[in-house]
């Protein structure tokens, strides 16, 4: 049977068509790095490869949220810790004049110009922000959670984010909480105590500095007490939540180096699945690119095929 030249010219198109086809193929795995270009490649580890991919854009999720919530807590903290500071600076104050027995006008007014400087620095550190959010405000974040009395105006509820599954993280607290407000008068107690002490310093009335009295609840119930005493109590849940805080920037500095750890091991295994060996890729582009240029040879040759060339001149 006769070859015919259409006969050779299929035949090499065939084999021209899957030498570039293999070509190609190791060209592509060579500028992607991926042994796996498409789904047909491996199903199996495709799949495998996609659901990993998932759990790492999950945990890249969680760790973007770890960094918002970082810096809302380190706020939060920051002016909290300023606030519990200033105060017990002030409860030292507060103490001496109780020991004093006679101030004159002068000194009292000072004295009451300071006290009323204080609580209107817890006011401001109540009233803090990050970014164009109040942080103390709870959902209510668009405006000031304290008024100058320290009136709570925020809400109870809080906002919270995802960090890890099952753990969630504030964003925004409720103020009446972190900041002592008394549920008898909706004002931050230590705020509320200070102004009553500047307001008997102005009077002159330095003997109701021991006999008068607050009606304070923060959530215990009802009691009345002796200014020092409901002081105390409103910087002791100041101080107490100011520790709260500290704890939720520990436990979130854990999640992010766990965090990080899987997200490693997640993109590890991921990359044994999918990634080319380079080494064997390279290999299998040299044999590709050796067996195309041999049939390109091949071509060349059958072009110029004729029954002339078997006659002897």
């Amino acid at each position: 049977m006769r070859v015919s030249d259409g006969m050779i010219f299929d035949i090499l198109l065939k084999y021209d068509r899957l030498r570039s086809s293999q070509l190609k193929r190791r060209t592509e795995e060579l500028s992607s790095g991926k042994a796996i270009l498409k789904p047909s490649d491996n199903p199996v580890d495709f799949a495998r490869g996609l659901r990993l991919q998932r759990f790492i854009e999950g945990v890249e999720r969680f760790n973007r949220n770890i960094d918002l919530t970082d810096n809302v807590l380190k706020t939060a903290e920051t002016s909290m810790t300023s606030a519990v500071n200033l105060l017990q600076e002030a409860r030292v104050k507060i103490i001496q004049v109780l020991n004093t027995g006679a101030l004159n006008g002068e000194d009292a007014k000072v004295l009451a110009d300071y006290f009323r400087s204080v609580a209107s620095y817890v006011v401001n550190m109540g009233n803090t922000k990050v970014g164009d959010s109040y942080i103390f405000g709870g959902v209510k974040s668009q405006s000031s959670p304290f008024g100058s009395d320290g009136t709570y105006n925020g809400e109870t509820v809080e906002t919270t984010v995802p960090v890890a599954n099952g753990v969630e993280v504030n964003t925004t607290f409720n103020g009446a909480n972190y900041f002592g407000v008394n549920r008898v008068s909706n004002k931050i107690t230590v705020v509320e105590v200070l102004n009553k002490i500047a307001d008997i310093l102005d009077s002159g009335s330095l003997n109701e500095l021991h006999t008068d009295t607050v009606q304070v609840d923060l959530g215990d119930g009802v009691q009345n007490l002796k200014l020092l005493d409901a002081f105390d109590k409103g910087l002791s849940q100041i101080e107490a939540y100011r520790s709260i805080l500290g704890t939720q920037e520990r436990v979130v500095e854990d999640i992010k180096s766990q965090n990080d750890a899987i997200m490693v091991h997640f993109k590890e295994l991921k990359s044994k699945i999918e990634d080319a060996d380079y080494a064997g890729a390279i290999a299998e582009y040299e044999k590709a690119k050796t067996a195309y240029q041999a049939l390109l040879a091949a071509i060349s040759q059958t072009q110029n095929l004729s029954l002339l060339n078997f006659f002897v001149k």
